[in-house]
């Protein structure tokens, strides 16, 4: 029945494409173009299926089982309707690759296949809620134990216990990543990556959890590498295969694809959409611009601070109606202003999901999400008005003479990061911060510095260069406004999260924010300008060019994380929380002492129903242990530090549970190397009234 039951839920992933390709379909012949691109296709059914799960979470009617059901038939409609088995198999028929081609897939294939080993063979078993993974994970097992997204204190029979009332008065810590909003607590984040997380743990068990994001990081690798030849000339794409190598094997890729966050999500739809976009303004449709536009906000519905991309599409729109030397006038394209409306569009619907269903992270973040809308709403207003005033747009002339002050400018600002900003005193201080090493500092001094521990200098300087470049051959008429558009819209959230990229100054978690940002469009960026500087070699010289340079990188990448490769970051995690929970009663409320992780750990990933209590020296447990009339076993389980006595004559031990833990360690400085064991000694205590 197992075997049946997950055959049932692989539907979930079978429908993915049939609901790409219906619902692109419906949108008339506009979008023809986007049809034909497969990984377009799949972010579009990727896009309607986390919005219709998610709905099903909040509406506490999430079971993978029957949602897989209805996937397969969605599959079989679908297959039936357009005879996908005779188009597949005219595709295969038709493809044909030969000599250097034939070498680039094998080359792009081997860089797939060995990041997808590293992504899923050693994941991070996150479960506890000090940091944002172990939040995510919890989700996802609530949500394959209750099929909803709240946490039922009513159901669970905690709502009226003193500490549970204490948190929601504000008289006690909340549990971390669990927001008190009545008999039915919040998590913290969007429910977007828990969904799928869940999806893949309801037929892999567990352990699927953790690798739902090594699924998503091959995918990323995939549509970084379509978006890297789409923005390359065809003479030069050899350079894409460097490009995905950098992409796929830089640290933080690796080390995000093997946890719990949501950032490869975001970035998924952010690839997809750029791509979408690129089509769009080529062929100017303004249907394809609208998709385009919504598949770049639906990363919005994944990551709050994902409004930075709806001005990252209306600063690429004023750059491409301002500076236009085309015979096809960028200000009237219908496109231009379809991907700010969609993007538009997706962020406000995503912004309206967080006020109603996860309200307390909205209101944390509201002055940054505000700041950013404002900014995008002032981009799009000046497009508007620069398509109504053809007069205010730069001349040809004006433009040239603008090329050389645009690349002074980023050559400006690289020497002014590598060289003078990380040496300007007062530093920046951020007091939200409480990591280590907790002295208010969040670096944002060391952004460029940082960026080139994980990528190389060599990677960060071409980057400098191809936007120099890029800027420069676009004001001068050399490079296309579709071409500026790409420059710009990659450059601008980049620009943000270097100046202040807004996290916890430990690496390599202070490399999250520039997953979906910067290192794309810095890899990019030096695509460019290899293929740039390689634009007059002959092709076998460029083949060899970039293949020792895609060893070379990705041989230095590697090593640098020698330390950690093979290590699985707290292995044995659930299990272990596991026995704890297993071990408690399901009739009456356990205590956990001193541990909010633990707590929110239990009470949310197993369904425990625990209540974290604070005890300095002698406790008086009688209050929270009293005698209940009718009941064969009297008493209540304490969970607690096996190095606390817990000092009362009704106590009896039942069991030592240690949590051992195989962490990274942390730094201001990228990269931070090496491991460390850490844990602590747990006892389960039954005192009797």
């Amino acid at each position: 029945m197992e075997y049946l039951k997950a055959l049932a839920e692989l539907g979930v992933w079978l429908a993915v494409y049939p609901l790409g390709a219906g619902t692109l379909a419906l949108t008339g012949h506009d979008a023809r173009h986007l049809r034909r691109n497969v990984l377009v296709v799949i972010c579009t059914g990727s896009a309607i299926a986390t919005a219709l799960l998610m709905a099903l979470a909040a509406m506490g009617l999430f079971a993978p089982t029957w949602i897989g059901a209805a996937g397969w038939i969605v599959l079989a409609v679908w297959s039936v309707r357009n005879r996908a088995w005779a188009h597949a198999l005219d595709r295969l028929k038709n493809i044909r690759v030969r000599g250097a081609s034939a070498l680039s897939g094998l080359a792009v294939i081997a860089i797939l296949a060995t990041a997808t080993g590293l992504y899923a063979f050693f994941p991070k078993e996150s479960l506890l809620g000090e940091r944002d993974e172990g939040i995510y994970a919890q989700h996802a097992l609530h949500l394959l134990r209750t099929g909803g997204s709240a946490i039922d204190l009513v159901a669970m029979g905690l709502a009226r216990e003193p500490g549970i009332v204490a948190v929601e008065q504000g008289k006690a810590a909340a549990l971390p990543g669990i927001y008190p909003t009545g008999s039915r607590w919040t998590f913290q984040f969007s429910s977007a990556t828990p969904v799928w997380m869940a999806v893949l743990g309801a037929m892999l068990g567990p352990q699927g959890i953790f690798r739902f994001n090594a699924v998503v990081g091959l995918l990323n690798c995939m549509a970084f590498y379509a978006l890297t030849r789409r923005v390359l000339a065809p003479a030069q794409r050899v350079w894409a295969i460097a490009a995905v190598a950098v992409f796929a094997f830089q640290p933080a890729q690796v080390w995000i694809s093997r946890n719990c966050l949501s950032e490869p999500l975001s970035t998924w739809f952010v690839l997809n959409g750029l791509l979408a976009a690129i089509l769009a303004l080529s062929q100017r449709s303004r249907t394809a611009g609208l998709i385009a536009g919504g598949l770049i906000g639906m990363s919005g519905f994944v990551r709050i601070d994902a409004v930075v991309f709806p001005l990252a599409a209306s600063a690429a729109c004023l750059f491409a109606v301002m500076v236009n030397h085309s015979r096809r006038d960028q200000a009237s394209n219908p496109a231009v202003q379809a991907i700010m409306i969609g993007c538009f569009a997706a962020i406000v619907l995503a912004v309206a999901y967080f006020a109603v269903w996860v309200r307390p992270y909205l209101d944390d973040l509201f002055d940054r999400v505000a700041g950013a809308v404002v900014a995008a709403a002032l981009c799009a207003g000046l497009v508007r008005l620069l398509q109504l005033v053809p007069a205010l747009r730069l001349g040809a002339q004006p433009a040239r003479k603008a090329a050389w002050l645009a690349a002074l400018a980023i050559v400006g600002l690289l020497v002014y990061a590598i060289w003078i900003r990380p040496h300007l005193q007062p530093f920046a201080l951020e007091p939200k911060i409480a990591a280590p090493p907790n002295d208010q500092r969040d670096y944002r001094e060391n952004s460029v510095l940082n960026v080139a521990a994980y990528l190389s200098w060599p990677v960060v300087i071409a980057a400098g260069f191809g936007a120099a470049w890029g800027l420069w051959s676009t004001l001068r008429g050399g490079l296309s406004p579709i071409m500026g558009w790409v420059l710009v819209f990659l450059l601008t959230p980049a620009l943000v999260y270097l100046w202040w990229p807004m996290i916890s100054p430990d690496h390599i978690w202070a490399s999250r924010r520039w997953v979906p940002t910067v290192f794309p469009a810095a890899v990019v960026l030096a695509a460019i300008a290899c293929a740039r500087l390689s634009r007059r070699w002959r092709g076998p010289y460029a083949y060899a060019a970039a293949g020792l340079i895609t060893v070379v990188v990705s041989a230095h990448l590697l090593m640098q994380q020698r330390e950690t490769l093979r290590v699985r970051e707290d292995a044995g995690m659930v299990a272990q929380i596991g026995e704890i929970a297993r071990r408690l009663p399901d009739d009456r409320v356990s205590y956990v002492v001193g541990s909010g992780t633990l707590t929110s750990a239990l009470l949310a990933g197993f369904g425990s129903r625990v209540v974290q209590v604070a005890v300095t020296g002698q406790y008086d447990w009688t209050e929270l242990c009293p005698r209940v009339a009718g009941r064969a076993e009297q008493g209540c389980w304490v969970v607690h530090p096996k190095s606390l006595s817990v000092g009362e004559r009704g106590a009896t031990w039942l069991a030592d549970v240690p949590i051992k833990r195989l962490r990274r360690n942390t730094s201001v400085v990228a990269l931070a190397r090496g491991t460390h064991e850490d844990g602590i000694d747990w006892s389960i205590t039954k005192i009797e009234p």
